[in-house]
């Protein structure tokens, strides 16, 4: 990365607040330690606790979703053999709300399945989360699940924005799709 495009990207990033920025390979010990930093953050950022468990639920569950569907995609490294999947997390602070953005490559079809979920999601109440919630707890996950299928209603139940989602086509047989949430 050139000095210029650097100092740009830093210049974002206060600007726009933001507590923990994270970009690379996503593993079950990389969420492990990118979370104590977050929770540590977190705990600086906002009084309030159920703010913090509610964040730290999201963060949680979506970087579990990078972990589980993410797509091999274009890779941080010529060099390097396709592993593991890449995936970025934002987090940042705009007033008294905390924001969260994953970012990572999935297939199309997954891509288009998850927009339809958020926008399904999005339509419904606080109570019909719930209900929707603990109906799915009850039933076995989707056949195309890596988990229990409650990720995103969980996440959808915890924010206090509806969540966004959007699709950038990279022209391959993935694109990237993108996910904010604000508790």
């Amino acid at each position: 990365m050139e000095f210029d495009r650097f100092h740009h990207f830093a210049s974002l990033l206060i600007e726009d607040d933001f507590v923990l920025t994270y970009s690379g390979y996503v593993t079950e010990d990389i969420l492990q330690a990118i979370g104590d930093t977050l929770r540590q953050q977190l705990l600086v950022k906002s009084h309030d606790r159920n703010q913090v468990r509610n964040l730290f639920s999201v963060f949680v569950e979506l970087m579990q979703n990078v972990i589980r569907y993410g797509h091999e995609g274009p890779q941080p490294s010529l060099s390097m053999p396709a592993q593991k999947p890449v995936g970025l997390v934002l987090v940042a602070q705009n007033g008294q709300q905390i924001n969260l953005l994953t970012g990572n490559y999935v297939t199309n079809d997954e891509a288009n399945a998850l927009q339809e979920k958020v926008n399904f999601l999005n339509t419904k109440s606080a109570e019909e989360l719930r209900q929707i919630y603990y109906e799915r707890l009850r039933q076995p996950p989707d056949n195309a699940s890596k988990g229990a299928s409650i990720g995103l209603i969980e996440i959808a139940r915890r924010s206090s924005t509806p969540l966004q989602c959007a699709i950038k086509d990279t022209g391959e047989d993935c694109c990237f799709i993108m996910i904010k949430a604000g508790v």
